[in-house]
Parts: C-alpha cells; structure tokens; sequence
C-alpha cells in the first residue's frame, strides 16, 4: 500500500511539478518578448483574466467526471468486475466528448462578458484571449478521462509523462507563435496572447496522442484482466451515464474550489478598488497582476503536489473503504508525506518570494511582498485540497460541498471589507481565512475517522510540526546572514542568490530529515538501502 502510493506520488509528482515548472521558466523569455514593463503587466493581465475562466469551463467539463470515473474503476477492479470497469470507461468517452463540444459552445458565448468584468483595460482584447481557449475545452474533456482510466487501474506513469508531454508542446507553440506574431509580424498584444492560449489545444492533442498509444501497448494487459474477470453486470448505458454524473457533480464542485474563489478575485476586484479608491484601470490591472495573475505562475508548483497527492490516495481510500483500518493508515501515510514535502518546499520559496519574483516578473518591491503571502496562502489551499478529496474518496460528498459552500461564502463576505481597506493584500487575506476555517474542519473530521484524538499523535504530524518549525527559523538566519552578500536586484544578482541561499537550505532540511528518522517515518525508506524498485 505504501509502496502504491510512494510509486504513484512520484509519477503523479515527476509529471505535474516538471510540467508546472516548465510552465514557470518559459515566462521568462515570453514576457521579455513583449518589452516594456506596462506591456508585461497587460499580458500577464489578459492571459490571466482568460485562463481563470477557463479553468472554472475546465472544470465542469473535466475535472469532476475523470475523479468519480477513477473511483468507481477502483472500486470494481477491486471486486474483480474488469468488464465492468471497461464499460463504465467506454461510456465515459462518448459522455465527455458531449461535455467538451457543450462546454466550449458556452465558454464562447460567454467570453465578452467575462472580458467585461474582468480587470483588464482592453475588453476585445480579453474576449478574443478567452475565445481562443474554445477548442482545448473541446478536446480535453475525452483526454482527461482517458488519465481517469489510468489512474483508475492506479497505474500512474502515463498520467505523469502525459502531463510532461502536453506542456512541452504547449511552450514551444507559445514561443514560436509570441515571437512570429509579435516580433517578426508585429501584430498587436492581444493577438500574440490569443495564440499563446490557443497552445492549450495544441498540447492537449500531443498528450492525447501519447495516452492512447500507451493504452495500445497496454492493451495485452487488460486482455488478462478480462480473462479472470466476473461476468458483466446489467448495467445499461443509462445507468452507466447516471452513475457518473452522480459521482461526478460533487467532484466537479469541490475540484473547481479554488478556482471560484480566485474568480471572486477577478469579477470584483475591479469593482471594490473604483469605489473604494482613485486608481485608474490601468494601476487596477497591474495590482490585479501582482496579486493573482503572477503568484499564481509560482504557486501552481505547490498546488501541484497536493493534487499529486491526492490524485494517488483517492484510487486507494476507495478501494480500502470496507476496512477501516486500512483507510485510516492510507489517511495518514498521505499526511506524513504532504508535511513532509510540502511543508519545507513552501517554506523555502516563501523566504525566497522577492528573488523570485525578479526573476520571472522583473524587479517590484510589493509584488514580491504580495508573492510571499500569496505563498503562505497557497500551502492553505493545498492541505484544503488534499482533505476534501480524502473526505470525497471516503464517500462523504454531502460533506464536501456543504464546506466547500461555506468556503465561498465566507469569502465573499471577507472580500468587500479587506479588499476596501488593504486592497491587494485584502483579497490574499480574504482567501486564506476562508479556506483556513473548512480546511480545519476536514483536518478535525479525518483525525476523527482515523480515531485519533490529538493532533501531535496524528500522522505524526507533532514531530513533523517541530523539524518544519526548526527548518523555518534555521533558514530565516541563513537568509538574514546571506543579506549582506554584494548582490544587486537584477535578474541574474537574484538568481546568483537564490542558489546560494537554497542548496545549504535543501541540505539543512536532509540534514534534519535524517536526524528525526524522517525518511523511515514519511517515505518508510531506509537510507541505508537502495530499495527503490517500485519507481
């Protein structure tokens, strides 16, 4: 059990992390392709306006459908109904190509009034950025649940690798059509945006490409499986729609949380700062920018290993759900790894916020510090995410969406208050109580489930608390000492820094990792041995 969801961490983790971080380092070169600084914050500001839209149509057209469809194949693979699982994965696909061809007709109808309330200063411009998204909306419903089957059989590569896959064509679409459209052609801003988010379509098609070949290959395998399966149940093709929209609606909801609450961001920021101070739409849209637009670029990475996570534990909790024991240990197990992965990785990047943000955005005193608690924020949103799915996987969706409802209310009831009297920093604050209050909750419901009362006991979550809280205050000093490096603020001085100050960082966490016995408690490795077949 362990060793499943070491392995599929690791592929979850090598796929998603290296596709984000890819999706980071070619911001560099994209933005310095635009010039000026004011161009920079306007494109950061339209691809952003459009992708958050975006992500909420992806969500209801993916993100909820594959989930329900990987549970419920646990679930019969499990019980040994192969012929089951086949048919469920077969319906699937037709379902979702309607998905995707119902959602891309509604994204499309709707762009203009996305771009209209949106803070940006050139609504055609957002409302052509988000129509050319359409055809990957299409497309990536029937991609997605071809990685539900994937995760379903908890065979986890081909999700990881498609991940990897997608993003590479994706970057170098965006590079070669920015610097066609843009520099060589020099047509305006907002059409070589549109062509960057139109290179969602093109990596969807190369991942797509992959998954099937690699279910070619596999195809022997489940052969085998159908072999030694029970017979077919009666299940119709009605039913079979029915159980996924049953199974999936709750995901769907619950998967698309943080997205609706950084729309919250886009759709009222605007309309709060024009009433509440004397900013012009421009000094809106950049600190619109500063704030969402380019945290999020960060912040992806962290998000990405808690879905990574959670995406591995869910297969698990489902198939474990008639031995509580045996769920109670998977619970666990995937709290260890996510305080103890997550937690330091936050930590550095956190201390590192300023640096970062020259790096990627350019030299800006307050966006590195929007940066820095963007960061904080966002390890919130990430044990929110890991313990919702845990909570859904345990069959508990009633629960989920009630808490996720509150979420969005209590963040819609924080936003005009904060954002009226701390402006940018109000909507980071707003974000992080409310999903600090839920997130608690599930935290407080699994230790229950798990029958563990007290919070240090849980997941050992009172030693891993200690060695994160003695890694924050060792890597606080270093940075301070470091500060007196005769370093600069450029890009090249920033990076310089950033590697000096985060390899003794990494090495003081392995350090203290090996003192405490953390790779035997979190990963229950033995550094003594090389055991890592099941990578």
């Amino acid at each position: 059990m362990k060793n499943k969801m070491l392995a599929g961490t690791f592929w979850m983790s090598f796929g998603s992390i290296f596709s984000r971080v890819l999706g980071v380092l070619y911001l560099i070169p994209w933005l310095l392709m635009f010039g000026s600084q004011s161009n920079q914050y306007a494109a950061q500001a339209l691809f952003n306006s459009a992708y958050n839209a975006y992500a909420l149509f992806l969500a209801l057209g993916t993100s909820g459908f594959p989930t329900a469809i990987s549970r419920k194949i646990a679930i019969y693979n499990s019980e040994n109904r192969f012929y089951d699982s086949r048919h469920l994965f077969k319906a699937a696909l037709v379902f979702m190509t309607i998905s995707g061809l119902i959602c891309g007709g509604l994204f499309y109808f709707f762009a203009p009034l996305i771009a209209a309330h949106s803070p940006v200063s050139d609504t055609q411009a957002a409302s052509l950025t988000i129509r050319a998204l359409v055809p990957a909306l299409v497309i990536l419903p029937v991609m997605s649940v071809i990685r539900g089957w994937f995760q379903g059989n908890q065979d986890l590569k081909p999700f990881g690798i498609s991940q990897l896959f997608e993003q590479l064509a994706r970057i170098v679409f965006i590079m070669l059509m920015t610097y066609l459209s843009f520099n060589l052609l020099h047509l305006s801003l907002a059409v070589a945006v549109a062509w960057s988010t139109f290179a969602a379509f093109v990596g969807a098609v190369v991942s797509l490409i992959y998954l099937w070949r690699y279910y070619q290959q596999k195809r022997s395998f489940y052969q085998q499986q159908l072999q030694v399966s029970r017979p077919a149940g009666n299940l119709k093709i009605k039913q079979l729609f029915w159980q996924i929209i049953q199974e999936a609606l709750p995901f769907v909801y619950v998967g698309s949380g943080i997205t609706l609450g950084q729309l919250i961001d886009q759709f009222t920021f605007k309309s709060i700062m024009q009433h509440s101070t004397s900013f012009d739409l421009t000094k809106i849209q950049n600190l619109f920018t500063l704030f969402s637009a380019n945290p999020t670029k960060i912040t992806t990475v962290i998000i990405s290993l808690a879905i990574a996570m959670s995406g591995t534990t869910l297969p698990l909790l489902a198939s474990a759900q008639t031995d509580h024991q045996k769920a109670a240990a998977v619970i666990q197990d995937n709290f260890r790894m996510l305080f103890g992965l997550l937690a330091p990785i936050t930590i550095i990047l956190a201390l590192l916020a300023g640096q970062i943000n020259t790096i990627f955005f350019g030299y800006n005193a307050h966006g590195g510090w929007l940066l820095f608690w963007s960061i904080l924020m966002t390890f919130i949103q990430a044990v929110f995410t890991d313990v919702f799915t845990m909570v859904q996987s345990l069959g508990k969706h009633r629960l989920a969406v009630i808490l996720l409802t509150i979420t969005l209310i209590l963040k819609l009831i924080l936003q005009y208050p904060l954002v009226y009297f701390f402006h940018d920093y109000g909507a980071l604050l707003a974000t992080a109580l409310a999903f600090a209050v839920t997130m608690g909750y599930c935290l407080q419901y699994l230790m229950n489930y798990s029958q563990i009362q007290r919070f240090s006991q849980f997941a050992d979550l009172g030693l891993l608390t200690k060695v994160n809280l003695l890694f924050a205050l060792a890597v606080t000093l270093l940075l301070a000492a470091l500060k007196w490096l005769p370093l600069g603020v450029g890009r090249l001085d920033c990076l310089i820094f950033s590697i000096i100050f985060g390899v003794p960082a990494l090495l003081l966490y392995l350090g203290l990792a090996y003192w405490y016995g953390l790779p035997q408690i979190v990963l229950k490795l033995n550094w003594k041995k090389k055991s890592y077949k099941h990578f």
